[in-house]
């Protein structure tokens, strides 16, 4: 049977084990990669910060009280890490480029029919890239809440412990985030229909 993610954590904070890491690493490495690029649109970007992400996690690994879930933990350290990076940047703009993004397969942009002509190709990238853009001009406290809760299925309650506010206040970030996407995304159906 394999250990849990908190037993894994518990003996990397006891014993310092990098086997156990290994594995935390090796689970969550995609997830959290999706979650920085979400935040940030920016792969290379991305990759620094979930490299950050988990070097953070080895050195506050003697902080880890497994008294929720391991990705509490986890997720915590990676929205700090988000937070941080956008503080610094925010002096030096970054300049996004439409070849940076993809339409994958974890976009929740899927056509009715299972294989897509060129056109339609070209039309989900394209609404994938207003998406993303979209999500990323939402501010951080409402972009790391709508991203936790569609792309990682957290629970109301799981987010509010990870960014440390009531669970109606995750809520109403969750639903005024939806309203501002529904807003600056209104013009896809006029270009592309419903």
């Amino acid at each position: 049977m394999m250990p849990s993610d908190e037993e894994l954590m518990m003996k990397v904070k006891e014993e310092g084990n990098q086997n156990a890491f290994q594995i935390l690493v090796q689970r969550y490495r995609k997830p959290i990669l999706n979650f920085v690029y979400r935040f940030t649109g920016n792969r290379d970007i991305s990759e620094d910060l979930s490299q950050d992400v988990f070097l953070r996690l080895w050195m506050s690994s003697s902080t880890y009280l497994p008294l929720s879930k391991f990705t509490t933990f986890l997720y915590t350290i990676a929205k700090n890490t988000c937070l941080n990076a956008l503080a610094k940047s925010r002096n030096s703009p970054y300049i996004y480029s439409l070849s940076e993004i993809d339409v994958d397969k974890n976009n929740n942009l899927s056509l009715a029919s299972g294989v897509l002509s060129p056109e339609r190709e070209a039309i989900a990238k394209e609404i994938g890239v207003k998406v993303e853009e979209a999500i990323r001009k939402l501010s951080p406290e409402h972009r790391i809440v709508f991203i936790l809760t569609q792309y990682h299925g957290f629970s109301y309650q799981e987010v509010a412990e990870i960014i440390q506010c009531p669970v109606g206040t995750v809520a109403s970030r969750r639903n005024n985030a939806i309203k501002q996407l529904r807003e600056k995304l209104s013009s896809l159906r006029d270009n592309f229909g419903e």
